[in-house]
């Protein structure tokens, strides 16, 4: 067996310069980005908490069967990071927050009281192409309303859904949620086109791919799985049509039988009587490739002419409990992601000037062989801090006061504290305003008390 020669090995790796790249699909955050990062998080907690959420999380290795068995087959053959341990576990990185958030739910299932609103923000990661708004490395916010079979459930995450959107700034001409329900895909697959059933689910997923394939593609994959010229006819009438033009492929009385038909006009009489309608509309292409769907499905659309795609998506999963044992737990939610709301944002010009601000900058006098000054900085420092204010203190001796504004200017600091030897000797501090370049001298007393 051939060994590595450690000297080898130390040379070539004191010679050899390491990338400083991040691994591809991956980011860094930089104090700027983590700004706007922590902006899109602030805005994602306040708002699920002013709907009475309760935040919880998870660890981002799960069981590899937890995917396996329901996340979806193009994830899981084609995008889990999986690998196994050294106790010969089969263990994945998380490519989604729902299975993981479900197990935990079976693990206490008992003991915890429904319904249960939870929110959620973490990290996944998928083995995908990076692209503009889809990296490897993502966050998101998952909302889900566990307990409750009714679509009043189903209303109050899309009640949440446009209430973040418009904590951001958005408005009803920046977007739109095209909503759909897995019933009535299953109802023109079974009951109308009576697929077997080992074709049913791959009809489904290729039926999600509509949008990006040409119709004569899509075609022929329908003809390989062994449906007619008149069964693909029906599907494309059946994707592309209105909610009054159901019955042109699925019969008036089947539909008045099928509960997600009825659900979704249900849940439009909801919106119109709460002035939502103009922010949803109809959509049966509309499907979502995630096996554990099973009711309700809908996606959050970008209305920008140079942006229009999906931005994120929910749905009823209310079965995907059964996969930990034998329990029963209606669940609705969505999962939003930060890659495209930052786009989203970006691109409609909603996101807001991030700077330092409010952070307060306090010099150090440039001659002090004693400390004196050091200590007098240090003490307004502390006393700031102890007022709840953010501070950062030169602490580099022997700096020009030039040098230490220029640089609070080039952090855009607003506001600088100066304690020069008149500062000193009266015990008063100088505030300077970086952006209006007014300063006033003050009593610290009095400064402290305007604090207040």
């Amino acid at each position: 067996m051939e060994t590595t020669n450690p000297i080898c090995y130390h040379q070539h790796m004191t010679n050899s310069k390491l990338s400083t790249q991040p691994y591809k699909g991956a980011r860094d955050f930089y104090p700027e980005d983590m700004r706007v990062e922590n902006y899109i998080f602030d805005t994602w907690r306040k708002v699920c908490k002013l709907y009475g959420f309760e935040e919880y999380s998870f660890p981002i290795l799960e069981p590899l069967e937890i995917f396996s068995a329901k996340t979806g087959e193009e994830i899981v053959n084609n995008q889990l990071f999986s690998f196994e341990d050294k106790g010969g576990r089969k263990l994945a990185i998380r490519p989604e927050l729902t299975p993981g958030t479900v197990r935990m739910l079976a693990q206490k299932y008992n003991a915890l009281p429904q319904p249960m609103k939870w929110f959620m923000i973490g990290s996944n990661w998928r083995y995908e192409k990076p692209q503009l708004g889809r990296g490897r490395e993502f966050n998101q916010l998952e909302a889900n309303i566990f307990g409750d079979k009714t679509e009043m459930a189903d209303f109050e995450i899309f009640q949440l859904v446009i209430s973040i959107m418009k904590a951001f700034g958005a408005t009803e001409k920046m977007f739109e949620i095209k909503l759909s329900d897995r019933r009535l895909v299953s109802c023109l697959l079974t009951d109308v086109l009576k697929l077997k059933p080992e074709i049913i689910d791959k009809t489904r997923r290729m039926m999600d791919k509509r949008s990006k394939v040409s119709a004569e593609n899509f075609a022929l994959t329908l003809k390989d799985y062994g449906l007619d010229t008149k069964q693909i006819e029906l599907i494309e009438i059946f994707l592309s049509g209105t909610l009054e033009e159901l019955s042109k492929t699925i019969p008036q009385k089947l539909l008045e039988q099928n509960e997600g038909y009825q659900t979704i006009k249900r849940l439009f009489t909801l919106f119109k009587q709460n002035n939502m309608a103009q922010y949803l509309r109809f959509d049966p292409a509309v499907i979502r490739g995630f096996d554990y769907s099973d009711g309700l499905v809908y996606e959050l659309f970008d209305k920008n002419p140079i942006n229009k795609r999906s931005i994120f998506g929910g749905e009823r999963f209310d079965k995907l409990i059964g996969i930990f044992g034998d329990f029963d737990l209606p669940a609705t939610g969505f999962a939003m992601g930060d890659y495209t709301l930052y786009e989203f944002l970006k691109g409609w010009n909603l996101l807001p000037k991030l700077n330092q601000t409010d952070t307060y900058f306090v010099t150090l006098w440039p001659t002090d062989e004693d400390n004196k000054f050091l200590n007098a900085s240090l003490e307004i420092s502390q006393t700031l801090r102890n007022k709840g204010k953010e501070v950062f203190s030169w602490l580099t001796p022997n700096t020009k006061l030039e040098k230490q504004l220029r640089y609070a200017d080039k952090k855009n600091y607003s506001c600088v504290i100066i304690i020069g030897q008149d500062e000193l000797k009266n015990s008063t501090v100088t505030v300077k305003n970086l952006q209006s370049q007014k300063q006033e001298t003050k009593s610290i007393e009095s400064f402290i008390k305007e604090l207040e």
